[in-house]
């Protein structure tokens, strides 16, 4: 019995040895020359931070160039009976506008939404906020090196 343990662990971890992380800058096949936003865009500010390990340049890869434009709506969605909000939508939208450089400019329209629920301790709901807005951002950042590894 122990020797059929044994080679089970053993096969498994044999097996592990190819992982790669799906988003890792290693293995792309681009580099990102500028990312160019507007000032005051917090949100395109998170995106453009992200992209820090897509800045190293190889020979072998393709440059691209980013504009970045995003924005965020947050809206309530339904009302008690006296009035008060008891639900919200936060919407993030964002416009990015990819150049490559043998090939026409692309033009991708990403929106990630959320609904949440009031809360009465004001503090946490704004803490709240900005997990669901950086949450809703790295979605975003997921889908765009998705589709830049594909081009």
């Amino acid at each position: 019995m122990k020797k059929i343990i044994f080679i089970l662990i053993f096969i498994l971890v044999n097996n592990c040895n190819g992982y790669q992380p799906v988003f890792s800058s290693k293995g792309s096949n681009f580099y990102v020359n500028e990312i160019s936003i507007k000032d005051g865009d917090k949100i395109s500010q998170k995106l453009k931070k992200k992209f820090k390990p897509y800045e190293l340049s190889e020979n072998s890869k393709k440059e691209i160039n980013l504009r970045i434009n995003s924005s965020k709506i947050s809206r309530s969605i339904a009302k008690n009976s006296k009035g008060d909000d008891t639900t919200f939508e936060m919407v993030i939208n964002s416009n990015i506008k990819i150049t490559l450089k043998d090939s026409d400019d692309l033009d991708i329209n990403f929106q990630e939404k959320f609904v949440y629920n009031n809360q009465t301790n004001k503090f946490e709901l704004e803490q709240y906020k900005k997990t669901i807005e950086d949450d809703l951002i790295n979605k975003i950042f997921e889908k765009l090196i998705i589709k830049l590894r594909s081009l």
